[in-house]
């Protein structure tokens, strides 16, 4: 609920900040495709994206998304046992990564009226999420000191000093495929008509037929409701800006 608070926050400061503005002389692009790139915070992980948006009116556009999030668990709480081998979250038997392949609707409800306005719009995706697992592994002794997963650190009985580079693990992947949702607001505050600034704040579902391993607990889900927040940026693309100058040009 805190990154719901943050985010309602600096949309009131938006708004009161750019609620007017000057009145554009610049020429509209018509075609209002655009490319954009995302960074999410969500109330369990944070995540990068990329979104291609296709105009099918003044008012909509059918979206075509990738996402990268990772996803932690509820229980995850770090630990320090060795200062040399850093913090580790003790009981964790996998990092959880997603990539989310999306298709939705961006929906415009209030267009902005001048340079300093703020454009709101409503967006939703659905489509299949790759969730990737990946072994986590724990530094034990005594020395000489070595690397093992949770599973052995229970049967050696003994606290782990840290734990292990984030890279081992990498050639164990395991992957489980599932399906997502996500929906939400956006508010688009950019001054100039061709470039893409804007926040937004929403609710994500990831769903898999499985209960996801991430903690050597019994508590484990087989899905993940998260509120995110996210931060948009990018660029209006006309595709037939470039066959139009071609044309000019002859």
């Amino acid at each position: 609920m805190k990154y719901v608070f943050l985010f309602l926050c600096l949309c009131f400061v938006f708004l009161k900040v750019n609620a007017q503005g000057d009145i554009s002389d610049e020429k509209k692009a018509l075609i209002r495709n655009e490319h954009t790139y995302d960074i999410l915070l969500n109330s369990n992980g944070w995540g990068l994206g990329y979104s291609y948006g296709k105009m099918k009116n003044i008012h909509r556009k059918t979206m075509y998304t990738i996402e990268w999030v990772s996803i932690k668990d509820q229980k995850e709480k770090k630990f320090t046992s060795n200062p040399d081998y850093g913090r580790f979250v003790f009981g964790k038997q996998n990092d959880f990564l997603n990539f989310r392949f999306g298709y939705g609707n961006l929906i415009t409800l209030y267009d902005k009226k001048d340079k300093g306005g703020i454009e709101i719009r409503w967006f939703y995706q659905l489509g299949p999420v790759l969730g990737v697992l990946k072994p986590v592994y724990y530094v034990v002794g005594p020395e000489p000191f070595k690397t093992v997963k949770f599973d052995d650190v229970k049967k050696i009985g003994i606290y782990p000093e840290g734990g292990a580079s984030y890279f081992r693990g990498f050639d164990e992947l395991s992957v489980l495929p599932g399906l997502y949702a996500k929906i939400g607001g956006s508010f688009e505050f950019s001054k100039n008509d061709l470039i893409i600034n804007a926040l937004e704040c929403g609710i994500t579902f990831d769903c898999y037929p499985k209960k996801v391993e991430i903690m050597a607990n019994n508590q484990n889900k087989f899905y993940f409701l998260a509120i995110f927040i996210s931060y948009r940026f990018g660029r209006i693309y006309n595709p037939h800006a470039k066959k139009e100058t071609a044309l000019n040009s002859k």
